[in-house]
This record gives structure tokens, C-alpha cells and sequence, in this order.
């Protein structure tokens, strides 16, 4: 199972003073107990041998978070994935990313924004230890999709992933479940404009959001929603085109490997022609789209 649950994050914090040892806790809205942490491996450079504090805010419906960390194991066990606050050397990502591979809830993954991580305590010195090795974390991910093709029907030799296969008993028990986000938060949903409101801006329309599949190339950014399950924007597949596209149907898509759509966390707003200034141009010098 797959996991984004950085909406539901309340705090936390990771430590990784002991080296090879990644522990802690970190409290989840829709779960009475604390979460503890108990995985194999290092924070990156930025922040190794430090402890990283985390704070987040949700404002959703209780009764909503209980749904979506239903299952969400209560002692996280296994592999930590990157971990990094964004900061110099920047060895992965320049943003706080939170990810590791749970013996009970598979790949899991927290995206924060800089302001809501603090380091506490001194990282050794970047020059004194190594990058985490791209290969080892390229065979963690290649180990979760190959379980996630074959719990999703694809046969192995067909699989794009190249990891250990699940044991013939797990497989056969139940398919692999992809737990995706929620795709339009009450904050989102809030600042996203009627339908037809922005129909006269053209290419000056705001995306207010954008969803994308991670293990394709599909793209959606929507400008309109009408409040209940039809969006208005610009659509990236085959090709880009304005038009029409559900929340319902996001939420049941699939990429290829069979992941989830996901919202982009880090998403700011942007005009339609900022996104796609080709087919603006002639709107541009006086000419209709």
C-alpha cells in the first residue's frame, strides 16, 4: 500500500542520533495514539545525527481522517527512504521530504514546507559521511512497484520495476491496495473559482490546482470547479487541451504502474498561459485562441 498522509499530520519527530537507526513518533489527525517510529538507515547529509521536528495543520472533518489513516500502522517498522529537510549539501530534494518503506504500510510519504521543520541538534559535518547511494534507494522503489505491478495484475516480465517479487502466499491472499491522497481538501475546494467564472480570462484564467499521475505523464490543472464533481482547466495528455474533466474520475485513474492521481503539495497559482504559453500567442497579439 501506498501513503501520502502529509494532510493528516498533526507533529512529530524523527531522530536519527544513533547511527543507522531512524526512531520517534508523530501524531496523526483521526488516530487517538501516537505513531512510533522504529526503521533501519539515515537521515541525508543535511540533517544526519540531529533530531527534525515537524509541525502541520489540519483542518478537515475528524470523521474524514479517521476514513483515510484507517490501517495506518501504529508502530511504523523497516527501511527509512529519503529524509532531508531541503538544506545544503542538497543531495536529494531542496524541500523537507519524509519517506520510508513500513513492513506494515509500504512506501509512505510526507512533503512539508521548509517554515514547518526545525533541526534540532548539530548534523555531523556533511565531509564526514556519504550521500544515502541512489542504488539502494533506487532497489527500495524497485522492490515497492514490483509488489505494487503484481498486486495490480501486471505480470512480472511486463513490469517497467525491476525488485524482489512478493511471496506467492502474500500475493494470492489480496490484491495490493494504493492508498491515494485527498484530492480536494476543504482549503483547496474553498479558493477554487464557480465554473464559468474565469471562461472570459483566457489564458489569464488562475489554475489554482494541479494533479498529476506519478508514474506517467498525465497533468490536469484546474481553473474552475462547480462545487461538486466537474472541474474546468487545462488537460496534458496525448496533447494539451481545455476542457472538462471529475474529481470521480481522478479518484478512480490509475498511471500505468497503477498509482493513484496525486495533487501537486507545492503547487502555487499561475495563469493558464504561464503553463502553456503556446496556446495563448495569438490571444496574445490581438487573435482569438
Amino acid at each position: 500500500m501506498a501513503w501520502r498522509p502529509t494532510e493528516y499530520l498533526l507533529e512529530g519527530e524523527l531522530d536519527n542520533t544513533v547511527p543507522g537507526k531512524v526512531t520517534g513518533w508523530m501524531r496523526f489527525a483521526g488516530m487517538k495514539d501516537r505513531v512510533t517510529f522504529d526503521l533501519r538507515g539515515d537521515f541525508h547529509r543535511d540533517i544526519r545525527g540531529a533530531k527534525i521536528r515537524l509541525t502541520h495543520a489540519y483542518a478537515g472533518a475528524e470523521r474524514t481522517a479517521a476514513s483515510e489513516m484507517k490501517g495506518f500502522c501504529r508502530h511504523q517498522t523497516g527501511k527509512a527512504g529519503d529524509i532531508t529537510a531541503g538544506l545544503p549539501p542538497k543531495d536529494y530534494v531542496g524541500y523537507p521530504y519524509i519517506e520510508w518503506y513500513g513492513d506494515g504500510n509500504d512506501r509512505v510519504v510526507i512533503e512539508l514546507d521548509a517554515s514547518q521543520v526545525k533541526v534540532i541538534g548539530s548534523p555531523i559535518p556533511a565531509l564526514e559521511s556519504f550521500p544515502i547511494s541512489r542504488e539502494a534507494q533506487m532497489r527500495n522503489m524497485g522492490d515497492f512497484l514490483s509488489r505494487v505491478a503484481q498486486g495490480v495484475g501486471i505480470p512480472r516480465q511486463n513490469a517497467i520495476c525491476v525488485g524482489e517479487p512478493a511471496p506467492a502466499t502474500e500475493r494470492s491472499s489480496t490484491a495490493l491496495q494504493i492508498k491515494g491522497m485527498e484530492l480536494l481538501p476543504k482549503g483547496v475546494r474553498e479558493v477554487l473559482p464557480a465554473l464559468y467564472s474565469q471562461e472570459k480570462l483566457g489564458g489569464k484564467a488562475v489554475v489554482h490546482v494541479k494533479y498529476f499521475t506519478p508514474d506517467g505523464s498525465w497533468t490536469w490543472w484546474a481553473t474552475e470547479f462547480d462545487g461538486e464533481d466537474t472541474f474546468f482547466g487545462l488537460v496534458d495528455g496525448n496533447f494539451k487541451e481545455l476542457g472538462y474533466f471529475s474529481l470521480s474520475e481522478l479518484r478512480e485513474a490509475c498511471g500505468p504502474m497503477g498509482l493513484p492521481i496525486e495533487r501537486d503539495l507545492h503547487w502555487r497559482p499561475q495563469t493558464l498561459q504561464e503553463i502553456a504559453p503556446e496556446m495563448f500567442e495569438k490571444a496574445k497579439d490581438g487573435g482569438e485562441q
